[in-house]
């Protein structure tokens, strides 16, 4: 294979959860180009073989075969797949994911047998504090990102912010943000509900703590005039379902893993989205968010960080207080289908959608992994 201008690399391609399906929307909306390639840790005739593979609609994809869901581990796997020239050089090389104090401690070494790379950049999900209580590893990373030809990107401004304050000797534009690409173009939203029948609200995708699921689903349980609590999704893992007993015999939980498309055709069965999070960084984005949009549908959220932010932005949802939990009044009083005021909500998930999506997004994210020069 020729070797691509970009190589995006996602070493956590066979984690559990939203990984291998990001990785696919951004390849959608990046489009088919046999300039941009991908290495990812997937091997043939794994779970993961089918999103692998459709993937390679959109590029030329290397496989590693990754040691288990370990972040770190598969981080060094896809640093050595590249160092050994598995994979044909790139000039600019985008980790979607990477454990940062590995990269920054084997990318100089692994740097001087890629001499063709001019930019490596990684898109990191969470805030500067796990990196920063040790004092070794935030001058490992400090250091890393401070020499010419790095980057670090974050999916929020609240992050970016965290992260420059956190590291001050770092350059600012070393630390940016950039656009999420999970609303592929050809995605068209959901069909609209009846406007009869009772209240929908859903909880779709992951199934595990911290999505309010103990307390949320004995209150509708408790109150059926407040509508239908639909759960639709399945555990990650052994311990998050024997946390959540009060779904043992719920009637509304469809436990089964969804394709993407799946989770958004059932969001656009419901009324509402909800992402009441709990225990959960809110400077982060919500991926449910982009769900929402592909389905058309408004979000119930609480009033702070990124989610807070999105809801007054766009209008796209309402949101609640964390304390007190929302409570019957809240769920009574949330407008119906028919509600001029659903109406403007839905007009506000429009707003979102188009300002997470289409081609100005794509120039941007290309812009940004594309900046190629070591003076950058």
């Amino acid at each position: 294979m020729t070797a691509p201008g970009i190589l995006i690399v996602q070493p956590w391609f066979t984690a559990i959860g939203h990984p291998a399906q990001s990785t696919l929307n951004t390849a959608k909306v990046l489009g088919k180009s046999a300039d941009i390639g991908y290495l990812v840790s997937a091997e043939r005739g794994s779970p993961f073989d089918e999103l692998a593979r459709e993937l390679e609609k959109y590029g030329p994809v290397w496989r590693f075969r990754a040691a288990n869901t370990s972040l770190r581990r598969n981080t060094v796997l896809a640093i050595f797949a590249l160092a050994r020239r598995r994979v044909p050089t790139a000039t600019r090389v985008v980790f979607l994911d990477a454990d940062l104090p590995v990269l920054a401690v084997l990318w100089p070494l692994a740097e001087k047998l890629l001499p063709a790379v001019c930019l490596v950049s990684t898109i990191h999900l969470s805030g500067p504090e796990t990196v920063c209580q040790r004092a070794v590893k935030r001058w490992l990373v400090a250091r890393f990102l401070s020499r010419p030809g790095r980057r670090m990107f974050l999916r929020t401004e609240e992050l970016a912010i965290a992260w420059r304050t956190a590291l001050p000797e770092v350059p600012p534009r070393r630390i940016e943000t950039i656009p999420s690409l999970e609303i592929p173009e050809e995605c068209s939203p959901g069909n609209p509900t009846t406007v009869s029948g009772p209240l929908r609200l859903g909880i779709v995708g992951q199934v595990r703590p911290g999505k309010s699921l103990d307390w949320l689903v004995p209150l509708f349980r408790e109150n059926p005039e407040l509508g239908v609590l639909h759960v639709a999704g399945t555990f990650t893992n052994e311990a998050h379902r024997s946390s959540l007993p009060v779904l043992d015999g719920y009637r509304e939980f469809d436990n089964r893993f969804l394709s993407e498309q799946e989770m958004v055709a059932i969001a656009a069965a419901q009324d509402y989205f909800v992402a009441f999070y709990e225990n959960w960084d809110t400077r982060m984005e919500a991926a449910s968010f982009f769900v929402a949009a592909r389905a058309d549908r408004p979000m119930l959220a609480y009033d702070d960080g990124w989610c807070g932010r999105m809801i007054r932005t766009f209008g796209c949802g309402i949101l609640a207080p964390r304390s007190p939990r929302p409570g019957t009044a809240f769920f009574r009083a949330l407008p119906r289908r028919d509600d001029p005021r659903y109406h403007a909500m839905q007009e506000g998930v429009r707003r979102f959608r188009q300002a997470n999506s289409g081609p100005d997004r794509r120039r941007e994210f290309l812009d940004k992994v594309g900046a190629a020069s070591r003076s950058v």
